[in-house]
């Protein structure tokens, strides 16, 4: 076939051609002017993370944060809607025909032990890695410079304002102070010029890219004010006496430094801000990296809600902040999980411990009321420990008669253990059931030792002072045991994020020697677990950074093996 080129066709061609360019183009503009528009601000949400322990400690549930995972569940379908006929969005649904219990298979609980992942030793390399990692990330940057510091340079700038505003949180990190401030310039479309290497990386408290870029920017009296406010600071004085020398071999910076001094003269009479910046600048950016690196810490400030000023919650609250001398904790009793993530929603507390089965309920009892993106760490499971007379003859949740004579003890309004057994009946509209009515945890013990139909349920780590009570009793007297909570279907429940609400766990027969006794030796007992978790608002890490996060995540790994051992059972 001949193929003609014709002048209607070319013209069509040019016309088509000029379309592709222009639109690239513009995509190539647009691309730019995000970059651009970046600013350190943001560019403080990354994270190093082959050093930091951040990841490892926040990665396995999803808050909606920096962290964790990102795949969502639809979470469980609410009784009352269309999903109920075929049971929850979570994984082995109970339908609407259920009874409500489901004996387990072959299925093993989870057991319990001392042994932790997140103990001091992972803690202590850590921190000797991402220290290492932090100096390589030093010596590589000013490996780029032909001139060494001096000696003259180390000095105190505590009285220049500058020096003064920047914020040093926690341990400094040469590796993120550096990726922070390329960033910054980046974002502005400024590279270094290639002199700036035959030079020194730093001159008194600044970093000498910050003067490197202002030559660049003569345009801008925003930027070549710089030259005026600070001309007699003697690190700018070093600066110049520097770019002087270099401009010597060098007519291009030399006339740059020319036109500096043109822009300066216009400025004289005008008052001198010894505090001065680009607009937009973050002192941080402007400083050198040793002279942030000797500046004081400031403590970010964190108030971490837990539950009764005796319980566990509060115990792990005040580990954490003994072993964070960089973060200015404050603990806030509270009434339990509702309230703390009441407070969380309301930006009342930057974090908080809760269990996992509260954002459910949460989620049904304030709709409208949403919870903020964050990050969460599992720190150890809560059991569900149920007991009963033994003259019941009840040796599991599903002896419970619905709607017959047994009365179940959900613990106290707005009590954990009430709020784990909504998030059940949540999960399974059968629970309700079941006749229940709240009580002081050492009433309803009282009663189930009087009343054959009285049954009580208890959700808190193992070893708790009630429980043991509970064992004394059972030793005495011979007349209640620990009942098992096995109902399976419940095994892949998820919340709205994709995290699991509940474990499996098998609780050892030495545990409870007397309310585990059986004809003749004790048993094992399986029962369900949610977990307790610790939230920090995402917000929070992001205004104090990684270095903040991550001592808050050295104090996790090495609390987590004495709030387990404690738990467990392992230290009664």
């Amino acid at each position: 076939m001949n193929f003609k080129m014709t002048p209607r066709f070319l013209s069509r061609f040019t016309i088509l051609l000029l379309l592709v360019l222009v639109v690239s183009f513009s995509a190539s503009d647009a691309d730019a002017r995000r970059s651009r528009r970046s600013s350190f601000k943001r560019s403080s949400k990354s994270w190093s993370k082959k050093t930091s322990p951040s990841k490892n400690v926040w990665g396995q549930r999803n808050g909606g944060g920096l962290f964790g995972k990102t795949k969502k569940s639809s979470g469980y379908a609410k009784p009352g809607t269309d999903k109920k006929a075929t049971g929850t969005a979570t994984g082995n649904p109970k339908n609407a025909t259920s009874k409500g219990y489901s004996k387990p298979g072959s299925k093993t609980g989870k057991s319990f032990s001392g042994a932790s992942s997140f103990d001091k030793k992972n803690a202590t390399a850590l921190k000797k890695k991402k220290a290492a990692s932090s100096y390589a990330a030093h010596q590589k940057e000013t490996g780029k410079f032909k001139q060494p510091n001096t000696t003259s340079e180390k000095r105190s700038y505590n009285s220049n304002p500058i020096y003064s505003k920047a914020k040093k949180q926690g341990d400094f990190n040469y590796q993120t102070h550096y990726q922070r401030r390329d960033s910054y310039y980046r974002g502005r479309g400024w590279t270094a010029p290639g002199y700036a290497y035959r030079s020194r990386p730093r001159f008194g408290m600044w970093d000498a890219m910050v003067w490197w870029m202002v030559l660049d920017n003569l345009g801008s009296r925003n930027s070549y004010a710089m030259g005026y406010h600070h001309a007699n600071d003697p690190g700018y004085q070093e600066w110049r006496q520097e770019a002087n020398r270099l401009a010597e071999d060098d007519t291009s910076l030399k006339a740059k430094l020319t036109e500096l001094d043109a822009k300066v003269a216009t400025l004289e009479g005008t008052p001198v801000q010894a505090d001065y910046l680009p607009e937009g600048m973050p002192p941080e950016v402007a400083l050198a990296a040793t002279a942030m690196a000797d500046k004081k810490a400031s403590k970010p400030e964190f108030t971490l809600a837990t539950a009764s000023s005796g319980g566990n919650y509060t115990y792990f609250g005040n580990l954490i902040k003994q072993a964070t001398p960089s973060v200015d904790i404050r603990i806030r009793t509270t009434a339990g999980s509702m309230e703390n993530l009441r407070l969380l929603a309301n930006h009342k507390v930057d974090a908080a411990i809760v269990q996992s089965d509260a954002f459910q309920v949460y989620r049904r009892t304030y709709p409208n009321t949403p919870l903020t993106a964050s990050e969460q760490v599992a720190l150890y499971p809560e059991v569900t420990q149920m007991i009963a007379n033994r003259e019941s003859g009840i040796q599991s949740v599903q002896d419970i008669k619905p709607g017959g004579t047994h009365i179940l003890f959900i613990g106290p309004e707005g009590s954990g253990t009430a709020m784990t057994w909504e998030g059940l009946c949540l999960q399974d509209e059968s629970y309700r059931k079941i006749k229940t009515r709240h009580a002081s945890y050492e009433s309803a013990l009282t009663r189930v030792m009087e009343d054959p139909n009285a049954v009580m349920m208890f959700v808190s780590g193992l070893n708790s002072s009630l429980l043991n009570k509970a064992e004394d009793e059972a030793k005495r007297t011979k007349k209640i045991r620990l009942v098992e909570v096995n109902d399976w279907d419940f095994n892949d429940a998820r919340d709205t994020r994709g995290n699991r609400i509940y474990q499996f766990v098998t609780i050892p027969a030495r545990t409870y020697p007397g309310l585990q006794k059986g004809f003749l030796l004790g048993s094992d007992v399986e029962s369900i677990a949610v977990s307790a978790v610790l939230v920090v608002r995402t917000d929070w890490a992001r205004k104090y950074g990684s270095e903040a996060l991550d001592a808050l995540s050295y104090a996790i790994m090495e609390s987590k093996p004495i709030i387990r051992n404690r738990t467990n059972g392992l230290t009664r």
